[in-house]
């Protein structure tokens, strides 16, 4: 109740600075220039009814009239179409003319002109609209041209061209065998809403805020209810939204209308950044692109509260080797806009309403193509009231081409989709109970609707191969950061704020939501903060640089002090690696320590005597990050195990040769020399 109380209040003073405006000039009388718009009209009108038509007068003097010319019906979108610039609108079949100051005033503002239709069924009213619907159908779409002009001189001074939607009497039942099956896809999503260092922009922050762009679409979700219409939100967009909510009552509104709707609504899943899947295979990331959207697809489990159906999406732009990628994540059915379809040999006369297989590397997908011409109806010129009549009136007419066959539409919105409220309230009222068109998620579209036939049974379709742009971000540099973050990752955990925050800034990195003019800056200035991030944690990890360590022994330890500044407990690895040393243990060793300084003993055997290096190389447990290497200088003042037998052999040797010299000299006395008289 408080959100759709806050809708209702936005929707009043979001409509307050243009209906204020034409108050002032009428009543200033400012705006001299004669001029016609429309205000509202009925989305399908029953024979035998009045029609009224609310319209907005300026510069309209007494002595004027606005008068409706009714043409026969078209018969195809392609004759709709040329009739919304006053082209070929056909024979005319009746007029209504009223002067203006004849014209009844409405409540809600302007001015209203009715069109009084005749009921088939009753006597002839001379005064009434005498109109036929066509002779297979029971209803008919009738371009109705609505004039401001001067009758004695004959002179239209404004004008502007409107569709009646014209059906049987509502008592003789249904109008049509299958009412034509709208999905309605509304893109709730924005460029990435954070800077590189992981704040909101104020871009994003105002586009969530009161009238914003992404605020507005919010609002328009309760006037959905009871309406199928399918959501296809970014998944960044709507989880930094749901964070903005928590400092932000707006925001927290917004977001909170988002999640209701999708636990009525159907949500597609999506990356979690708008990406370049071809442009992303063709320099080695295509395994990144299935990445985004899974997590994409988490996120917005998690945000929303609902679970995304991961078989479906509207992936765009397309190739084999994306779609490829695409069905290995569990995608098997996919929404295509027609510029990415091979043509068809025969497109056939009548709007492609149904769906079809698409055939990629020997895989067939279900799949079903946008209507760019009728999504281009709500952005024609003129008044809100009448670009939603247009868009109504455009689908009625598909849904009249073959009305006894069951078949759906797909209605894109743009990517940056900027709705306005005055057309888009008027096109949800014209949908309820519509006669013609009833509104279906997308599931339920491609499950009931039946695959499009042709001659030689249902119809397989290809893709139109493209020539990918460059990708946005360096697959060296990108790779790089990535396994840096891994090694991270390995130190201190997966759930460490700052890994998190390089995931994020990594997931970012490969949008193709950014112009090329900027977009390899902006993706490099996220790699680089992201290095910069993990290098100020690898860096609190210190250890000597260089030690001399002395061993008396063959068998002994090497003390290792290492000091963990990083506030959080690390794991590590050392790798130690010498010539002249053996390391009992292994040479290798994974260590976990506590935020402050550390010492391990390391089992070592000598080999030799002398002094020698010892590398010590501290990195992540995986080895994926660097932390320090390290020389140390060995002095070993142990004799080998050969070294001491030879020494004793010699020295047993020396005794025994003495020991027999002095023997053989105590028996065998040397003689004295006589002394010379």
């Amino acid at each position: 109740m408080r959100v759709a109380i806050m809708v209702a209040v936005g929707l009043a003073l979001m409509a307050l600075p243009a209906s204020a405006t034409r108050q002032t000039e009428r009543a200033t009388g400012t705006s001299t220039t004669p001029a016609i718009a429309l205000l509202s009209q009925p989305a399908w009108s029953p024979l035998g009814s009045d029609v009224p038509v609310r319209v907005d007068l300026a510069g309209a003097t007494p002595g004027l009239e606005v008068r409706a010319v009714v043409h026969t019906y078209v018969q195809s979108r392609i004759a709709f179409e040329r009739t919304l610039e006053g082209e070929r609108l056909g024979s005319e079949i009746g007029t209504v003319a009223q002067p203006v100051e004849l014209l009844p005033a409405s409540p809600e503002g302007g001015r209203v002109l009715t069109l009084p239709l005749q009921d088939p069924s009753a006597p002839r009213d001379p005064n009434r609209l005498r109109i036929s619907l066509p002779r297979t159908v029971a209803a008919g779409v009738y371009p109705v041209e609505i004039e401001l002009r001067d009758p004695e001189r004959g002179e239209v001074l404004a004008g502007f061209v409107t569709h009646l939607v014209a059906t049987a009497p509502v008592a003789e039942g249904p109008l049509v065998a299958e009412q034509l099956r709208l999905s309605w896809i509304w893109r709730i999503a924005a460029n990435p809403a954070t800077r590189v260092d992981g704040t909101v922009t104020a871009a994003f922050t105002r586009s969530v805020g009161f009238g914003g762009r992404l605020n507005r679409i919010a609002s328009l979700l309760p006037a959905a209810v009871g309406i199928p219409i399918v959501l296809a939100p970014g998944p960044e967009t709507v989880a930094t939204w749901e964070a903005e909510g928590r400092r932000d009552s707006t925001a927290a509104a917004g977001s909170a209308a988002i999640r209701d709707a999708a636990a009525t609504h159907e949500v597609l899943a999506a990356p979690f950044v708008p990406i370049d899947g071809p442009s992303l295979e063709t320099v080695g990331l295509g395994t990144e692109s299935v990445h985004e959207l899974r997590v994409g697809t988490s996120s917005l489990d998690a945000v929303l509260g609902t679970r995304v159906d991961p078989r479906t999406t509207d992936a765009t732009p397309l190739d084999a080797a994306y779609l490829e990628r695409l069905r290995t994540a569990g995608v098997d059915r996919v929404v295509v806009p027609p510029s990415a379809l091979a043509p068809l040999d025969d497109p056939g006369q009548y709007t492609p309403t149904h769906p079809f297989a698409l055939e990629n590397l020997g895989q067939l997908f279900a799949a079903v193509e946008t209507r760019p011409e009728l999504s281009a109806l709500l952005d024609t010129a003129g008044t809100p009231a009448l670009r939603a009549q247009r868009f109504l009136a455009g689908l009625s007419v598909v849904a009249l081409e073959q009305p006894n066959d069951l078949r759906g539409v797909v209605v894109d919105t743009a990517r940056r989709w900027n709705p306005d409220p005055e057309v888009i309230n008027p096109v949800l009222a014209g949908l309820r109970e519509n006669p013609l068109i009833e509104a279906s998620s997308l599931d339920e579209l491609m499950t009931t609707v039946p695959p499009r036939e042709g001659e030689a049974g249902p119809v397989v379709r290809q893709l139109v191969p493209i020539a990918p742009g460059p990708p946005s971000v360096s697959a060296i540099a990108f790779t790089a950061t990535s396994r840096r973050l891994d090694g991270l990752a390995s130190m201190v955990g997966a759930t460490d704020p700052v890994v998190e925050r390089g995931r994020d800034s990594l997931l970012v990195a490969l949008t193709s939501a950014w112009s090329p003019a900027t977009a390899r800056t902006r993706s490099s200035a996220r790699l680089n903060h992201v290095d910069n991030e993990i290098h100020s944690v690898a860096n609190q990890v210190i250890a000597p640089d260089t030690r001399t360590v002395t061993l008396i022994s063959r068998r002994s330890d090497i003390p290792i002090s290492i000091l963990n500044t990083t506030g959080r407990e690390v794991t590590i690895r050392v790798q130690l690696d010498s010539e002249k040393l053996e390391f009992p243990d292994g040479d290798a060793r994974v260590l976990t320590l506590p935020s402050r300084n550390t010492t391990v003993r390391l089992p070592v055997e000598s080999r030799a005597s002398g002094t020698f290096p010892l590398r010590v190389t501290i990195t992540s447990e995986d080895g994926a990050l660097n932390l320090q290497q390290a020389r140390y200088t060995v002095r070993s003042t142990v004799v080998s195990g050969v070294g001491v037998i030879l020494t004793i052999g010699a020295g047993l040797f020396l005794a025994i040769w003495w020991l027999t010299h002095w023997r053989r000299t105590r028996r065998n006395p040397l003689p004295v020399a006589p002394v010379p008289t």
